[in-house]
């Protein structure tokens, strides 16, 4: 992410501004490219086809050599290293393209090209030096080497400011002595190039020294390195995952990723990259698997008719349908502002990354539903693409914390605004011009961006949805910062509800800019699908913002917390009838 991105589309929205600009018209993969993806497509579907047996994998729990080498040779090691280090190049749309194509073939195989690109060498495309590069991405972009991203610790999962690694300077030798431990590695059985993150004491512009985290450039040849044993998983069988040991590695000064102590600021921008193609890994996997339940549910027949009759096999399939274009839609024109480069899409990303894998998880149990006992049988995709895709709502921070991250940095703007009042209502006459400033703001705000631009008038409703629940959710973020104040940090369940009415509303937008572009680019009957998703989405989307916003003021927080602090405190279930006490 740019040093001085533009403002978040999502956090102006909490803000009350709505920065349509930003998102319309629907970005678009330049043509070139778009032909080049799918001539590598069209490459990866011919070697998939004869070389990747899923079911092997998951059974053997490895990728086969020969499925590696392959994929070496063929370049799918280096998709996003630019050209002139020996990869594809991909822009970050085309690149997410490729892992949703790859995540509909095997996720395991995604899982550990993600592992390698998406996270793994990531910190050294977006902060490394042009030494760094030159050293080591053609190496990655072959797959020479393959990469891993470093973070997790046994006490440090998504409290990434908490890890106990530690890195001393050794200045004589110019080398940093590393020690730690890092735990849950993707591609860590394999890796021969580690982006490891620890702490050091950094002295401060007031001489104290404090412990901040840096990112480091570890090879699996430096002593000292080892690997633990390969996890036994209950999916993505086939990608390695392992702890990884560090002790007393003497890591070069030339090493560090970015400037030392700036290390937090790294790992969080590889991890808003990197949910972007966890996210279009997730939607490969669900598009793969409704072909067979679609083909199922056409062809079976039950009562004289066939399954794709029955009205509820018809809404599991429409609402399917209808998340997917909505992810899809919010997955592509987040990578579309992460294409442009001057933007900040860290809320964004994190949206993309809850829905997809949430849309992914459901759709696929649906799938399952809908095929009934096959689903439940090995020699079928179903069950093992369950398996693999629950991982993805706790890889790269779980849902319950990034929904935490939306809504926290998403008011953290409009919580400064109302410290200034604060401040300007202490001392009314030398806070006068501060008051001032932000009357005349919040007037502005609330005149000159409460509506978007116009849309094709078969959207028109979709838009007015948009723009009144846009303004209620802004409103109920002031009114949660005000009545709560520092509190809000724990009002989580206030939290959740604030980021699930975002997470739509960004749905709502991404889908009407999606449809209004295929309609100006197509026209509007062309566009009948599609204009009918759009409207339905938006009719279901703005129905649960609503309600979660009513539930900021009238809930039972109170009593589901109560409920759960004595459960913990007993530590089974305690109200079981008579007959069943024996059990516990």
């Amino acid at each position: 992410m740019p040093s001085k991105a533009l403002p978040s589309f999502s956090k102006a929205l909490f803000s009350g501004i709505l920065l349509d600009e930003l998102l319309f018209p629907y970005p678009k993969m330049d043509k070139e490219e778009a032909e080049n993806l799918k001539l590598v497509q069209e490459t990866f579907k011919k070697f998939a086809d004869d070389k990747i047996d899923s079911q092997k994998i998951d059974e053997e729990a490895h990728i086969p050599d020969e499925v590696m080498n392959g994929l070496k040779e063929l370049g799918f090691m280096g998709l996003s290293v630019p050209e002139k280090y020996g990869g594809f190049g991909l822009s970050n749309t085309g690149y997410v393209k490729m892992l949703e194509f790859i995540g509909g073939t095997d996720p395991s195989v995604a899982i550990m090209l993600g592992g390698h690109q998406s996270i793994g060498y990531k910190a050294l495309i977006l902060y490394g030096t042009d030494e760094q590069k030159k050293k080591y991405l053609p190496k990655l972009a072959s797959g020479e080497m393959v990469a891993s991203y470093c973070l997790t610790e046994p006490g440090a999962g998504s409290d990434a400011a908490g890890i106990q690694s530690k890195a001393v300077r050794d200045e004589k030798r110019g080398v940093y002595i590393l020690n730690g431990n890092k735990q849950w590695i993707t591609n860590a059985g394999i890796a021969d190039f580690l982006t490891v993150f620890a702490k050091e004491p950094i002295t401060d512009k007031d001489g104290k020294v404090k412990e901040k985290i840096s990112a480091f450039i570890v090879t699996r040849d430096m002593k000292g390195v080892s690997v633990g044993k390969e996890e036994n998983k209950l999916g993505l069988k086939g990608s390695s995952t392992a702890s990884l040991f560090f002790e007393d590695v003497e890591v070069p000064f030339e090493n560090v990723i970015g400037e030392p102590g700036k290390g937090f600021k790294v790992a969080m921008n590889v991890l808003n990259a990197g949910r972007l193609g966890l996210s279009g890994g997730s939607l490969g996997a669900l598009k793969h698997v409704m072909r067979p339940a679609l083909a199922h549910i056409k062809e079976r027949r039950q009562f004289g008719k066939t399954l794709s009759e029955f009205e509820m096999i018809k809404e599991k399939v429409a609402q399917m349908t209808i998340d997917l274009f909505a992810t899809e839609s919010m997955i592509y024109l987040t990578s579309g502002l992460m294409d442009r480069g001057d933007v900040d899409y860290s809320l964004e990303a994190a949206m993309c990354k809850v829905r997809a894998t949430e849309v992914a998880w459901n759709g696929i149990n649906e799938c399952l539903q809908m095929v009934g006992g096959l689903g439940f049988m090995k020699e079928y995709p179903y069950q093992r693409l369950m398996r693999d895709g629950r991982v993805n709502m706790i890889f790269e921070g779980t849902n319950e914390i990034l929904r935490m991250f939306i809504t926290l940095a998403g008011i953290r703007d409009e919580g400064e605004y109302l410290k200034k009042i604060g401040e300007a209502l202490k001392g009314p006459i030398k806070g006068f011009g501060v008051l001032t400033d932000y009357a005349t703001q919040w007037l502005k705000d609330r005149v000159m961006t409460e509506h978007i631009r116009d849309v094709h008038p078969s959207l028109a409703n979709a838009k007015v949805q948009f723009e009144t629940w846009a303004k209620n959710t802004h409103f109920s973020a002031e009114r949660f910062i005000m009545h709560h104040g520092k509190n809000v940090i724990y009002r989580e369940m206030r939290q959740e509800r604030l980021a699930n009415a975002a997470i739509d509303l960004f749905g709502m937008i991404s889908t009407i800019s999606r449809v209004d572009s295929l309609i100006a680019e197509k026209g509007e009957e062309k566009c009948k699908h599609e204009i009918m998703i759009a409207n339905v989405f938006a009719d279901q989307a703005w129905r649960r913002v609503r309600r979660n916003l009513l539930m900021m003021d009238s809930n039972a927080d109170r009593q589901m917390g109560e409920l759960s602090d004595f459960m913990v405190k007993q530590g089974f279930y305690p109200f079981a009838t008579e007959s069943m006490e024996i059990l516990l």
